[in-house]
């Protein structure tokens, strides 16, 4: 019960709230005081007052406005004999018979507080069942009990490695705004402002969060000193002034194919060489064995199915064993070389590693010792030329989730490829998030910077010669344009607006105000790396490290179907322009006579990607060593086809 003349709390009003205790630091304690011996202790006994008194008015039916968010702050409550009978109202039966608590129990609250309750000692229990004394309000407050200090600072340093900052100071130290019953934001704000000024004044042996501000702090300084590490750049109006050599290269490669003559069977088996056939053989031997089955397939049974292969692209058929049933010069060569049931049986067990050794971090590394042959041919019989162009195409495959817009094919097998500027394919590598190429570069530099610079890598084999890159805005930065000069090689690319570095040039907008031909340019002097924005059928801006504005040449657009001159165009636009296209270049060849036969496997689609790009390389070389003389794709591909039907065909079928 409590004093005369007091009124029974009505249903749903807050408990009556006993003054805060006073902390060092807080705005109303006296000046001068000083934590005394047996302060932290009485907190605790405070608390369970307070833990009390909320057990006693949820018993006598007051329920808080805003019961979620906890109770109310450390100092408030009813005194610890109103707990008590509250207790025995509504509390549980070990809670009437005063149970002490054990296990520490935390409940997270809405706004994000915590309100804990932990254990405690018998002294702390009978006190709170003691009657406290009356202030000067009518309000009996919380005894005072002494617990060893040692035990209180380990508690609490327990609590502190518990919760990361100063969340464990949030659990068990509220504002005076809390135990005046204040619940708003501002109230809220004021207790995250008092706790970090309470916890200055605070400091328990083996802090964990002094080591963990000041191992933030030298994260920040290292973080500062990297940063001041970077020079910052020094852009400036003029043309670029570039050091390179001059490209005299002779391909002696390509002079000795002109001096052999050779045929269309032979370039293509500069690609598809004897090893590659005899790994096939052996894998696909090795697949049919594993799964009981006696294949003994040879390598000539191997080029009549590639035959058949390559004939599918050129003769299509709404189904693959209508090349056996319609009698013509083309089925014939089929029914003659090689049973359909043959065929199919080859095809099904059509393997290229062996299962037993494959990479499990490797999405295609059932397909990898075939495409890492495909590359090292590719870059043994490569044109050596000048100009190289880097960018991405697709395999079309409708099963896979990958997808490349402004290409002629958008879903299938995203492949990153490096190629001549007439479409020679030098270097592929299929894309896949954990790729090989990765392994060990520069993180700085991206996906894009580091798979250019593994195909910088990989012409270098060839040879330290100065070989100028081109890319597109995916895999363009200052950064990659700096590392590609270091190694001895030019690049040129267009680049996106937020990787030029805080260059000065006029903005986007403002330039489309601009009259066609109008650019602007800067110049990077500690790098020599120009950058520029030109106003052409769009803007357009690019960076390179070999090639600036001069010589600049003549812009002429159409309007109104007339040539009208629009003004200048720089030098950098205009050979990015004419060596930007040696992708699509390739893949417009290979559009033209695909491989139609398709397997089961998810693979296949791959195999005849490879089959097609080595048709294509093939022709590219019949066509550099044959200039006045060469086949067309078609022919070409005709010829190597029937060859291998007509050659390889087995008598006995």
């Amino acid at each position: 019960m409590g004093l005369e003349g007091e009124q029974p709390p009505r249903s749903g009003a807050l408990p009556p709230a006993l003054p805060a205790v006073l902390l060092p630091g807080d705005p109303g304690a006296p000046r001068g005081a000083e934590p005394a011996a047996g302060a932290l202790p009485t907190l605790a006994a405070a608390r369970d007052a307070q833990q009390g008194a909320d057990r006693g008015a949820a018993g006598a039916g007051a329920v808080p406005d805003h019961p979620a968010r906890g109770a109310a702050g450390l100092g408030a409550g009813a005194a610890a004999g109103e707990r008590g009978a509250g207790g025995g109202r509504a509390g549980g039966p070990g809670e009437r018979h005063g149970r002490p608590r054990t296990a520490a129990e935390e409940v997270v609250t809405e706004d994000g507080l915590f309100n804990a309750k932990t254990e405690t000692s018998q002294e702390t229990e009978h006190a709170a069942e003691a009657p406290g004394t009356a202030s000067r309000d009518g309000m009996p407050q919380p005894p005072c009990t002494s617990v060893p200090a040692d035990r209180t600072v380990a508690h609490l340093n327990t609590l502190k490695d518990r919760y990361p900052g100063d969340l464990w100071a949030r659990m068990h130290i509220s504002s005076l705004e809390y135990a005046a019953g204040d619940m708003t934001r501002k109230g809220r704000r004021k207790d995250r402002a008092r706790v970090s000024e309470l916890l200055q004044g605070l400091a328990f042996s083996g802090d964990s969060d002094v080591e963990e501000d000041n191992k933030l702090e030298a994260h920040h300084a290292q973080k500062k000193l990297k940063m001041s590490d970077v020079p910052e750049k020094n852009w400036t109006k003029r043309d670029i002034k570039p050091n390179f050599p001059s490209w005299s290269v002779l391909d002696s490669g390509l002079l000795n194919l002109k001096s052999e003559k050779l045929n269309p069977v032979e370039l293509f088996e500069l690609f598809f060489d004897d090893e590659i056939f005899n790994m096939i053989v052996n894998e696909t031997n090795n697949y049919a064995s594993q799964k009981n089955v006696s294949l003994d397939v040879t390598v000539p049974e191997i080029r009549c199915v590639l035959g058949i292969l390559l004939l599918s692209g050129f003769v299509r058929r709404p189904r693959r064993g209508m090349y056996w049933d319609i009698s013509d010069a083309d089925q014939n060569l089929v029914r003659d070389a090689i049973r359909r049931d043959r065929f199919e049986l080859i095809f099904s067990y059509l393997h290229f590693a062996d299962n037993s050794h494959l990479d499990q971090k490797d999405k295609f590394t059932k397909l990898r010792p075939l495409i890492k042959q495909m590359n090292r041919n590719f870059l043994l019989y490569a044109p050596l030329e000048e100009y190289y162009y880097f960018g991405k195409t697709m395999c079309e495959c409708f099963d896979s989730d990958q997808f490349l817009n402004g290409k002629p094919l958008r879903i299938g097998y995203k492949i990153w490829c490096g190629t001549t500027t007439q479409g020679y394919l030098v270097w592929f590598e299929p894309y896949q998030e954990d790729s090989a190429v990765m392994v060990g570069k520069d993180v700085d530099l991206g996906l894009g910077g580091n798979l250019v610079l593994h195909f910088a890598d990989v012409l270098l084999e060839r040879g330290q010669y100065p070989y100028h890159l081109f890319f597109d805005s995916f895999f363009t930065s200052i950064k990659l344009v700096s590392a590609l000069k270091k190694k001895g090689l030019r690049a040129t690319g267009t680049i996106r607006e937020n990787r030029t570095e805080k260059c000065p040039l006029m903005n986007a907008e403002h330039m489309r105000k601009m009259k066609k031909g109008y650019f602007d340019f800067r110049v990077e002097e500690n790098e020599e790396i120009i950058l520029c924005r030109w106003h052409g059928d769009g803007i357009i801006s690019l960076c390179s490290n070999a090639v600036g504005i001069a010589p600049a040449r003549e812009f002429r657009g159409s309007t109104n179907e007339e040539d009208v001159h629009q003004g200048a165009q720089p030098a950098l636009v205009k050979l990015y322009g004419e060596c930007r296209e040696g992708v699509a270049k390739m893949d417009q060849i290979i559009s033209k006579y695909r491989v139609r036969i398709r397997s089961k496997k998810w693979y296949s689609i791959l195999v005849s990607y490879i089959i097609d790009v080595a048709m294509n390389n093939a022709w590219q070389l019949h066509r550099a060593c044959n200039p006045g003389t060469a086949l067309d794709l078609l022919e070409f591909r005709r010829y190597v086809a029937h060859f291998y039907l007509e050659h390889n065909a087995n008598p006995s079928d």
